[in-house]
């Protein structure tokens, strides 16, 4: 997970010894929304389709399981995917199906705990304001492999956990002073932070959708929805799972 969001980088090729394997390039990811795809580019901060012609390649690679030397030539200049001698085929990272959801319960939530969800949710505003999309999602990423290799994460089987609750709880007490609008992502992030703090694991998610096109993000323990509704997140398609 480490090179997820590794700027993108071009690879001196003799075209005529292409090899049989292939991998989306670093910083990219995918999903199939109705009938299109579309792509999230993290180092640019852009999502993006493709047109029709080079979908059609784009696709060929990801349903047939070895490409051929004539599809990667006519790719390869897209930046969209590089060859690699040790990966076959392009998979994505999906969210589990999500089955329940936890808000909390403001009233046991004490005052430390709210302070703890506005200072993330400040952190993590700046942070997107100054290191960009692609960094800060390694920050996330880089916290949770070192919470995953110092101790275990305490599993959450399901809506009622207490640990869940409290931190959900947190930031609905922390919506009524810090404005919630159209800020989906810092908040995602800082719930994230204040879990891996906890020491759990979070999936923090990136979803689209088209026509209108508009974007999300959410936070997931598994398949529980954390401060979120399903009837909200089942709108998106995920696109990126961290």
């Amino acid at each position: 997970m480490r090179d997820l969001v590794a700027h993108p980088f071009r690879l001196p090729l003799d075209v005529g010894k292409l090899p049989m394997a292939y991998l989306l390039r670093n910083g990219l990811s995918y999903c199939a929304v109705e009938d299109r795809l579309v792509f999230l580019d993290l180092p640019s901060d852009r999502y993006f389709c493709l047109s029709p012609a080079i979908e059609t390649e784009f696709r060929r690679l990801v349903d047939t399981p070895a490409a051929d030397g004539a599809a990667l030539e006519r790719l390869l200049p897209t930046n969209l995917v590089l060859p690699h001698e040790w990966q076959h085929g392009i998979s994505q990272r999906d969210a589990p199906a999500v089955t329940g959801e936890t808000h909390g319960e403001p009233e046991r939530v004490t005052a430390l705990d709210s302070l703890s969800a506005g200072g993330w949710i400040l952190r993590c505003r700046a942070q997107l304001k100054v290191r960009g999309l692609a960094r800060t999602i390694q920050y996330l990423i880089d916290r949770k492999a070192a919470a995953g290799n110092d101790a275990p994460t305490i599993p959450a089987r399901h809506e009622s956990d207490p640990t869940l609750a409290r931190v959900a709880g947190s930031f609905h007490v922390a919506s009524h002073f810090i404005g919630t609008h159209k800020r989906c992502l810092p908040w995602s992030l800082a719930i994230a932070h204040r879990l891996v703090s906890q020491r759990i694991s979070p999936l923090l998610v990136l979803g689209v959708r088209l026509t209108p096109f508009a974007a999300h993000a959410w936070v997931q323990v598994d398949s529980t929805l954390i401060g979120e509704r399903r009837e909200r997140t089942d709108m998106f398609t995920p696109i990126l799972v961290v």
